[in-house]
């Protein structure tokens, strides 16, 4: 498993949201299709927001903090026909407590992580199939070097001017 981050909500070129995940040292980068509503849940999370009314995550986190619920990572685990799967692991009382697993939308579970402030893993060979690799000294047959082609992949995505990118 590989520990990612988001590095922010964007809209590609045909007005879809997406977030972006990135590994520790910035060389894969995967990005996730996702809808609106998603997207601005998660910005909400990246922003620290509290929103006027409680959205569907600050409703899951607050449910969890009352039973005894601790969210303890998200994994996204597979990438088959352009969906991504993911899991959510929790951990119901004590700290020794068994870890329970739950199937949840990759948007979802990132949403989560955000406010529960836990790791997001990603699958390596999830990574290897959906991520875009970025290496910034290395060129390409062609002697296009990593920057450009990683440019031309995502040149039609807007990452906003968020703060927390």
């Amino acid at each position: 498993m590989i520990e990612t981050y988001v590095e922010g909500i964007g809209i590609d070129g045909h007005n879809n949201p997406l977030v972006l995940l990135r590994d520790n040292d910035r060389t894969r980068f995967i990005p996730i299709w996702i809808g609106a509503a998603e997207a601005m849940g998660i910005q909400i999370g990246l922003d620290e927001r509290a929103p006027q009314r409680p959205m569907t995550p600050e409703l899951i986190v607050n449910i969890m903090a009352a039973l005894q619920m601790k969210l303890v990572q998200v994994t996204i685990i597979d990438f088959v026909n352009t969906v991504f799967y993911a899991r959510l692991h929790l951990r119901v009382g004590e700290s020794g407590a068994p870890i329970q697993e739950l199937d949840v939308r990759p948007s979802d579970a990132i949403a989560l992580a955000l406010r529960a402030k836990c790791p997001i893993l990603v699958d390596e060979t999830v990574s290897e199939k959906a991520g875009v690799p970025f290496e910034r000294s290395s060129e390409s047959p062609s002697g296009e070097n990593e920057v450009d082609r990683f440019k031309r992949l995502l040149e039609d995505v807007d990452l906003g001017e968020s703060e927390n990118n």
